[in-house]
């Protein structure tokens, strides 16, 4: 554990700027998991670790810990095809933490239909898109899937293709092919 002030301070920094970030990467990644307790764990792990995480890697190691700490999870839990009344409530709880509701029940409907095709993609896919929506650079998202910068733009081009097809959103994927980042 951390004895030396500086890492505490840093780590508390740490702690509360992305805390929130990723509970939200957690709740979309794994809705029908705890993902609450993953996270809380990531962090816990990455206290015991502090001194040893690289500083510029400290972000994906933490989303690394997540997945993990969620795939395992999921190994110990029902299947995600098994949805039961429980599972199905703590996603829409999710949905609840992941937006405020709107007043206006057409894009209400248009961000949890949103959320529930990206819970659909696959878990490649999901992730490289979850993390570009957190503002994750290519470096980093390449870090946390074990993969190179060219195949994330390809997976967050693909991810925004499957959702948009999916929710019938065609036109918003047709003109984001037009603005590409570099």
């Amino acid at each position: 554990m951390p004895a030396d002030p500086d890492h505490a301070a840093a780590f508390t920094d740490f702690y509360h700027r992305e805390r929130t970030r990723m509970c939200r990467f957690a709740a979309v990644l794994s809705p029908h998991l705890d993902h609450e307790s993953a996270v809380q764990d990531a962090f816990a792990s990455a206290w015991r670790n502090w001194p040893v995480i690289a500083v510029a890697s400290r972000r994906a190691w933490l989303v690394r810990t997540i997945r993990n700490l969620l795939v395992d999870q999921a190994r110990r839990r029902e299947r995600p095809s098994e949805l039961s009344d429980e599972v199905v409530a703590r996603q829409r709880g999710t949905f609840r933490i992941l937006v405020q509701r709107h007043r206006d029940a057409e894009a209400w409907h248009e961000l949890t239909s949103t959320l529930a095709a990206v819970a659909t993609l696959p878990e490649h896919l999901r992730t490289a898109l979850v993390l570009r929506f957190w503002d994750f650079a290519d470096d980093e998202i390449a870090d946390v899937l074990g993969c190179g910068r060219d195949s994330v733009r390809r997976y967050v081009s693909e991810a925004r293709a499957k959702v948009s097809a999916r929710v019938g959103n065609e036109e918003r994927r047709v003109r984001g092919k037009g603005t590409s980042t570099p």
